[in-house]
């Protein structure tokens, strides 16, 4: 077990203890807790120590359990110093906590932050009185009030997404099967105490970094690395891995918490019988939600490349039903919990299939509209430059087709005005803004003062409208997507990476290019993803890498982008797409993270 340098976390440990010292001394009990009369005028002491990692880790040098010790610990210890400093005496009414070193760091932050604002009248300071309450992660500790996951997690660029559980603990105890092709775990210094009571021993393919940011470029560094990291830690820089099949970045239609391996719960013992401990007890759940996953803040979008249900397709789905189309992707869709089609088409009532391949006037019959309902549609993507080749007024009748079924729009709209407008949605408290614009035409697919269509594109308009919802917090996560021009190429134009980084810089944390019919590469700006484009997905194109396309799910957590999974497809028979494994899904991307443009070393 290594520990590399902890400047940032010792840095952090001080600033909280310097906040501590000042402010411990303004907690207060509640007024309708008992208090018993008088106070002591004792000094405080510690009575939360940092507990030796020796015994769990063996081969943790002294230094290295200090640099490991919980930052709730040392705060707790430096406040009572400056109580001693300025002789106050410790509050009566106080309940006294013990807390156990591998109690997760960010519960115990929790608890500080409680403490801190005189919220439950909670001290650790032996002086108050003998414990009441013991915070810890063994099962005989009482009753379970916490629980912390922890993603298994590497570097973005991957294409076997899962792992099994077995591999890791053996990876942790540094006894890797042969076929491993994992060898080291690059983990947060002040979780190792946590991750110790989960796992067991570290051994030495175990290596302590200061913070996420640390962390990530270690994965970076070397293609032979993972990460345990908290939940919530994650950032989309990462790819959280399935465990035997689950990953914690899906919501609870995909994911069972009870059946994932890397999970560690907290326990309160209650060692005074007799003290008012359930209301602090309460206090303690809703402020920290239970858990470091809460499914009630947690969003899953997915979201679809190239939709053209016309030709070839339109012929398939005529044939064998418009479900056909979505036969083996539908249930994976519906189980996000938005799901966004940018749809290239309008429907039209009466259109009729065409299938001469030089057919480039689209519409699709609104019975398509239950492949749409199979798959769980939410939102409608209109930035396609065909939504008004069959007029206006057909256009006029395909949004009021999406208005009637409860499908919201962006990126187009009846007028130019509505065009331009973003698309708010908040699901799970995570508040979102779609918008999107077509910037290669023809001008007779745009919106005007007075007609419908998809939203002209303006770099100063969309990027004055990114910066506004950021500047007044309408939305927390900003996701822009432009109609650029087509280019058949895994790498992007040299005007389409300049556009797209420029919205990102204004504050877009998601850019996608919508138009390209093969996959297109990736990059990080500054934290935000830009995801060229997503290919085809219904659509009849059967040409090479036509046949190839990204469905891309992006996982919102409290407010935050959090991570994005991608699955890969193929289309069969003109306009099935199913997902794929194995070689097919490491020839695609091989080839799309091969010309994407990665920051990390």
């Amino acid at each position: 077990m290594k520990i590399e340098s902890l400047p940032r976390t010792i840095a952090a440990a001080i600033g909280i203890a310097m906040i501590l010292g000042g402010l411990l001394l303004g907690i207060w009990a509640f007024t309708q807790w008992d208090r018993p009369t008088g106070a002591s005028n004792q000094p405080t002491t510690a009575d939360v120590q940092a507990e030796s990692l020796e015994a769990q880790t063996g081969n943790l040098t002294s230094t290295e359990q200090t640099n490991t010790s919980s930052g709730l610990q040392n705060s707790m210890a430096d406040a009572t110093q400056a109580d001693r400093a300025t002789d106050t005496p410790t509050p009566a009414g106080l309940l006294v906590l013990t807390v156990e070193e591998n109690v997760p760091a960010e519960f115990q932050q929790i608890l500080a932050q409680l403490a801190l604002s005189g919220t439950i009248p909670l001290t650790t300071t032996s002086d108050a009185g003998p414990p009441t309450l013991r915070i810890a992660t063994d099962t005989s500790s009482g009753e379970p009030i916490y629980r912390s996951l922890f993603a298994v997690a590497t570097r973005f660029d991957v294409v076997e997404t899962d792992i099994a559980a077995d591999a890791v603990y053996a990876l942790w105890q540094s006894t890797p099967p042969p076929e491993n092709r994992y060898t080291q775990i690059a983990v947060i210094s002040d979780t190792l105490p946590s991750l110790v009571a989960l796992l067991g021993e570290a051994g030495e393919a175990v290596t302590g970094y200061a913070d996420t940011d640390a962390v990530t470029n270690a994965v970076w560094a070397d293609r032979g690395t993972l990460t345990l990291l908290p939940f919530e830690q994650l950032i989309p820089e990462l790819t959280a891995l399935k465990v035997d099949g689950q990953t914690p970045v899906e919501n609870d239609n995909l994911f069972n918490v009870d059946g994932y391996p890397f999970v560690l719960d907290v326990y309160a013992q209650i060692l005074d019988p007799v003290a008012p401990v359930d209301p602090v007890l309460a206090e303690i759940i809703a402020a920290s939600g239970g858990s470091n996953r809460r499914s009630n803040n947690l969003t899953v979008i997915a979201m679809t490349g190239v939709t053209a249900m016309v030709r070839l397709t339109a012929q398939q789905m005529d044939l064998y039903g418009p479900l056909w189309a979505v036969e083996y992707v539908s249930d994976t869709l519906a189980a996000a919990d938005l799901t966004v089609i940018s749809n290239e088409v309008p429907f039209v009532p009466g259109c009729t299939t065409n299938t001469a391949p030089d057919n480039l006037t689209f519409c699709s019959p609104p019975e398509y509209m239950t492949a749409f309902e199979a798959m769980g549609a939410d939102l409608i993507g209109l930035t396609g430059n065909h939504q008004n080749d069959y007029g206006r007024n057909a256009t006029l009748t395909s949004l009021q087709i999406y208005e009637d079924a409860g499908l919201p729009v962006y990126g187009g709209g009846p007028n130019k005005e509505e065009a331009f407008k973003p698309l708010y949605i908040e699901h799970n408290g995570n508040r979102l803004a779609f918008l999107g614009a077509n910037s290669y035409g023809p001008p007779f697919a745009w919106a005007t003062d007075n007609g419908p269509g998809s939203t002209v594109f303006d770099l100063n308009i969309m990027s004055a409208t990114i910066r506004n919802i950021k500047a007044r917090d309408l939305a927390e996560v900003v996701l822009a997507e432009l109609q650029y021009q087509e280019s058949y190429d895994v790498t992007p134009l040299f005007d389409q990476r300049q556009t797209f980084l420029a919205l990102s810089r204004t504050g877009a944390d998601i850019v996608t290019g919508i138009q390209s019919h093969v996959p297109q590469s990736f990059e990080f700006e500054e934290g935000s993803l830009i995801l060229y484009g997503l290919g085809n997905f219904l659509f009849d194109q059967m040409q090479g890498t036509t046949r190839e396309g990204m469905v891309i799910k992006h996982t919102i957590y409290d407010g935050r982008h959090l991570s994005t999974q991608i699955l890969t497809t193929l289309i069969y028979d003109y306009g099935q797409p199913r997902w794929t494994t194995g070689e097919e899904r490491q020839k695609t991307l091989n080839r799309v993270f091969g010309a994407s443009y990665w920051e990390r070393p």
